[in-house]
């Protein structure tokens, strides 16, 4: 490898993502359809936790939590689901669900 870069380690659920893009035909960037607002995550979760509840649901493109300037989970954060029908099904079945002590509220995102 060349002087000045580094290897990057990235999530499985990431690679996945990037492996279903390619075998769909759509570009390696593209993260779904239907994005959603995630509140009252426990703040030691972290996105896989996330992940994991919401891709028994269907396919997951991105987790994103919110931090804080010291990089602590501020609480709430975003799923990105493929589908319009995948991110349905995931409010229905999953707002109010219990992860790690505390019930998460799951929304449409409003950007």
């Amino acid at each position: 490898m060349k002087e000045g870069f580094e290897m990057v380690e990235r999530p499985q659920y990431e690679i996945d993502r990037v492996m279903l893009n390619i075998k769909e035909n759509k570009a390696p960037n593209f993260y779904g359809d239907f994005k959603l607002y995630v509140g009252n995550i426990a703040f030691e979760c972290v996105e896989q936790d996330i992940y994991e509840a919401f891709s028994k649901i269907g396919s997951v493109g991105d987790v994103s939590l919110v931090r804080d300037d010291i990089g602590r989970n501020r609480g709430f954060g975003f799923v990105t689901m493929r589908t319009a029908e995948q991110g349905e099904a995931a409010m229905a079945e999953l707002d109010g669900t219990e992860i790690k002590g505390r019930n998460i509220a799951v929304r449409p995102s409003n950007n």
